[in-house]
């Protein structure tokens, strides 16, 4: 047991208050990274430690939060700027110790790594971002550190991967996780209060969990106390001095040194193990309430069962037929990019009649804009009574506005999705359309897993992802198939198929990952079609045989009845390799799928 655990038994543990918006406000005028102060400034760093240990404090938070490849060009930069901040704590608590050398009994003083959230936006890979927060980790332990504090987080993606790989390399160090709540108990992600807590006490590897930043005193008060803490896991609380306002482009916080002090004795009631002070607080904001409590009584957290909400899985019939080994059929359409849905609806009163099973609809596919998927969705599923799996893009929506469209939409009854990164927007439009991919598909998923897992308990969400099955390094693919399987996904949609090359690629993944795939398949209509799917869309391969069986004097006709063959005599080679079938709509046909469907179901 580490010295932090066995000091937090006995003791409340009183945290610093904010680096950055002291030292902004202490030194105003200067455009200056804080955390470069710690090169550039450092006796200024060294003098903000000493003023929250005069203050009372015995945690020191590094000054090292913004030090990530967001705000640091190299990771040399990083590394010097990481082992100052550490080496300056040590220094003030050293320099501070000096004050009780002739005493026999010295505070003790306790530093703690500080690493912040590193937001990736869904453009780095996965494996990217963890070997930056490694780098981190390493750097520190360098330095000395054996106590870490990843703070102001707003979803437990990378935590832990990275509180284990901290235990590795150092058995007995202390690892605190923090999250940033608002004041309606989520983080921005969508992680609820309680939520946290739970995840938070089963991981052995965290030493303790919390809150900072966010909210204010009074608001973090009130969420602690509504909780029932399931374990005696120890938990910090760090709030802000308030909510800022913005005047002349700066960010200012009121003064309530007073107020957030009853505040803080409050929370300290609670028998919450640590306390302290995240943006806008100041020495003087905990001087006065620290030292009312130094030397009391630990109060106890209140402590009891979590409650588990009743969890149970939308029984479409698609879902039913895709668990009992029956193969469904999906039929995908695509919004019209005005205003004219005539013909859309018609044609998902058709596929309601050939007992389709689930209606998708893209998401703006190649980055034109068409008409919302998921509001569209609500409404056919509402007016033709046809299941709707809209697609949702990562590509024109920031966190909040997926979270949003996600509970939107579920309160609409669409409890199905696929789920894609999305087509980036052409480099020709990029002056004028703007990306956003906070998210890549993957970490989409693990948020609607969080989801399923919270406020969707009672009826869980189906999703599924986009298979690209094309690619040299097919364990890569697997790779990234079984990433997305981890985070809820229940199936694959791939890309059209029309070769024995494709189907085996198909059955090879299937085995590798015992993954649920639909296979895709998008009849070719006319030569011209077939000649443009084969040589300009990348990724998509149209043997020759299947090119030559579209002559040059064919009718219309001739062609549907060709696109028709073509299409069974996929369907029947893919049906050893796959759990159902993906239909992609030529040119709203969809009378000539709704044939194809029924020729495929013949005996």
């Amino acid at each position: 047991m580490n010295r932090l655990t066995e000091y937090l038994q006995e003791h409340t543990l009183f945290a610093d208050g904010a680096m950055g918006t002291y030292y902004g406000e202490k030194y105003q005028g200067e455009d200056v990274l804080v955390e470069k102060a710690n090169i550039l400034f450092p006796e200024r760093i060294k003098e903000i430690h000493l003023e929250y240990l005069h203050s009372g404090a015995r945690l020191l938070r590094t000054n090292t939060f913004a030090i990530n490849t967001g705000f640091f060009s190299n990771r040399e930069e990083m590394a010097t700027c990481i082992k100052a901040g550490y080496h300056l704590a040590v220094e003030a608590k050293n320099t501070f110790l000096k004050e009780y050398q002739e005493q026999k009994e010295k505070p003790e003083i306790f530093i703690a790594a500080d690493i912040g959230t590193i937001y990736d936006l869904g453009q780095r890979d996965e494996s990217e971002v963890l070997q930056e927060y490694k780098f981190l980790v390493d750097t520190f332990i360098e330095a000395g550190a054996d106590t870490f504090l990843l703070e102001t987080q707003s979803d437990i993606y990378y935590i832990p991967t990275i509180v284990s790989y901290i235990k590795e390399q150092i058995e007995d160090a202390f690892v605190a996780v923090t999250f940033s709540f608002d004041k309606t108990g989520y983080t921005k992600t969508g992680l609820r209060f309680e939520r946290m807590v739970l995840r938070m006490c089963q991981d052995d590897n965290i030493d303790a969990y919390g809150l900072n930043c966010g909210v204010e005193a009074a608001h973090m008060y009130q969420m602690l106390e509504a909780v029932t803490f399931p374990s005696d896991k120890p938990v910090l609380a760090l709030p802000n001095a308030g909510y800022p306002f913005q005047l002349r482009g700066k960010t200012i916080y009121g003064k309530n040194a007073s107020y957030f002090a009853k505040m803080l004795e409050k929370i300290y009631e609670l028998g919450i193990d640590a306390i302290g002070g995240c943006c806008g607080t100041t020495p003087e904001y905990l001087k006065e309430v620290y030292a009312k409590l130094a030397g009391q009584t630990k109060p106890q957290k209140s402590m009891g069962p979590a409650g588990e909400a009743t969890v149970s899985r939308t029984e479409s019939e698609f879902w039913k037929k895709l668990q009992a080994g029956e193969k469904p059929f999906i039929v995908e359409l695509d919004p019209p990019s005005g205003l004219a849905v005539d013909k859309l609806f018609s044609g998902a009163e058709l596929l309601k009649e050939h007992r389709v099973d689930l209606l998708t609809l893209s998401d703006s596919p190649m980055a034109r804009s068409r008409m919302d998927a998921s509001l569209l969705g609500q409404r056919i599923q509402r007016e033709v009574g046809i299941p709707v799996m809209p697609h949702l893009s990562c590509r024109d929506r920031n966190v909040i506005s997926l979270r949003g469209t996600m509970l939107g939409d579920y309160i609409n009854d669409i409890k199905h999705f696929l789920i894609v990164t999305g087509d980036p927007v052409a480099k020709t439009d990029r002056s004028s359309i703007t990306q956003v991919f906070d998210y890549n598909s993957i970490k989409f998923m693990g948020l609607l897993q969080e989801m399923n897992e919270d406020q969707f308990a009672s009826d869980r969400v189906v999703y599924g992802g986009a298979l690209n099955y094309h690619g040299a390094n097919v364990d890569a693919i697997a790779k990234r198939m079984k990433s997305k399987m981890e985070r809820g996904c229940s199936f694959f949609l791939t890309q059209p198929i029309y070769g024995e090359e494709d189907i085996e690629r198909i059955g090879q993944l299937r085995e590798m990952t015992g993954a649920k795939i639909l296979g895709g398949i998008m009849p070719l209509v006319s030569r011209k079609n077939a000649l443009f799917i084969a040589n300009e869309m990348p990724g998509i391969r149209v043997p020759m045989e299947i090119l030559d069986r579209y002559q040059p004097d064919m009718t219309r006709e001739e062609y549907e009845k060709v696109a028709v063959q073509v299409s069974v005599e996929i369907a029947e080679k893919l049906s050893s390799v796959v759990d159902g079938y993906y239909f992609m709509t030529p040119f709203n046909r969809v009378g000539l799928i709704c044939t194809i469907i029924e020729e495929i179901r013949v005996p």
